[in-house]
């Protein structure tokens, strides 16, 4: 009875908030019930303008120009004209990944992917660019374009050696980063693969059962599009009493072990440590999802508050309905380190 309970609390509305959302292109990007999409790193840095003799100089002045505008705003408004007016600039791939990274830092969904797959054109192979499509087409819910953008970002980031005259250290953490986010990406579009699948089952079932015994089952439809009544839960866990080759049992498992990687090498990405939580909450394992959700609040990042309410959800069903207790379970993970890959198992 308390695994079923530690699921009810987590699926009945709290777990809506998270980020492998149902939102479609045309909606915003970020809601004010959750927080933005976590950043990649900066891209790349500005390249000087060069005065060459092939380059009329109104060109030559109006992208040093560009290169010298902080507001990013303003810099896309340069950009835009800049590309309309000189279509076949030698600057074009440069700054269509400058208004990629720009229109990030504005939350402009469409424009950012616009501008990303504008670079890639040119591009093919800029894991930076790879990594930021990666990470906005798995939070927009675009799994398959998630998992090819962020396989394609980790195939490039492999192979790549340290360059002379750069830090090994110092490149090492940088590849690493980009990998942890690509792997985050993976795993939140394997969530999005999950959701998939359980809806498409639960549609199935619906179909061919009466209404009544699919309640008596414990199946539960999701609420309309723009509703503000959470879906009801399921009494027992999303992944319970289905086959183990079931496309949301794989799934599933594909996400855990695509934000474990992300962890090891990127242990405080609160991102991945929110995420795995899901995972852990939907697979019905109450520890290892208070620890995921503890971890993501004592790093105080952008997933904080939510990790708070599924922790508190869960600490109540586990602690007799109290948070007694609570705060010192949180305070002992701002010490500790995270836990490698053979302490989650």
């Amino acid at each position: 009875m308390k695994s079923s309970l530690i699921t009810t609390a987590i699926l009945a509305g709290l777990l809506a908030q998270v980020l492998y959302g149902q939102e479609t292109k045309n909606e915003k990007a970020a809601s004010e019930a959750k927080p933005a999409a976590p950043p990649t790193m900066k891209l790349y840095e500005v390249p000087v303008a060069r005065e060459t003799s092939s380059q009329p100089p109104e060109e030559v002045a109006d992208y040093f120009k560009i290169t010298q505008t902080q507001d990013a705003k303003e810099r896309v408004e340069l950009i835009e004209a800049f590309l309309k007016q000189y279509p076949e600039s030698r600057h074009a791939s440069t700054l269509y990944q400058m208004a990629t990274a720009s229109y990030q830092q504005l939350n402009n969904y469409e424009k950012m992917v616009e501008h990303g797959e504008k670079t890639l054109q040119a591009l093919p192979a800029s894991p930076a660019t790879l990594s930021v499509l990666a990470l906005a087409y798995a939070y927009h819910g675009e799994a398959d374009k998630a998992l090819d953008r962020a396989s394609r970002s980790i195939s490039v980031l492999e192979k790549l050696t340290v360059p002379a005259n750069v830090d090994p250290a110092r490149f090492m953490a940088e590849r690493n980063q980009y990998l942890a986010s690509n792997y985050a990406s993976m795993g939140s579009a394997s969530l999005t693969k999950f959701e998939e699948a359980r809806k498409a089952r639960r549609d199935k079932e619906a179909a061919v059962a009466p209404a009544v015994a699919a309640g008596a089952a414990g199946i539960r439809p999701a609420p309309a599009k723009g509703s503000s009544k959470p879906a009801e839960p399921a009494a027992v866990a999303a992944s319970e009493l289905l086959p183990p080759d079931s496309p949301e049992v794989i799934a599933l498992a594909k996400a855990q072990g695509y934000f474990t990687r992300s962890l090891e090498l990127n242990p405080d990405y609160d991102f991945a440590r929110f995420q795995i939580g899901i995972v852990y909450a939907y697979q019905n394992k109450g520890e290892q999802a208070l620890e995921s959700f503890a971890r993501t609040v004592a790093l105080n990042g952008s997933f904080a508050d939510m990790a708070r309410q599924n922790l508190e959800a869960i600490y109540k069903v586990t602690h007799k309905n109290s948070l007694e207790g609570l705060e010192d379970f949180i305070a002992k993970f701002k010490t500790q380190p995270a836990p490698t890959q053979e302490g989650q198992k």
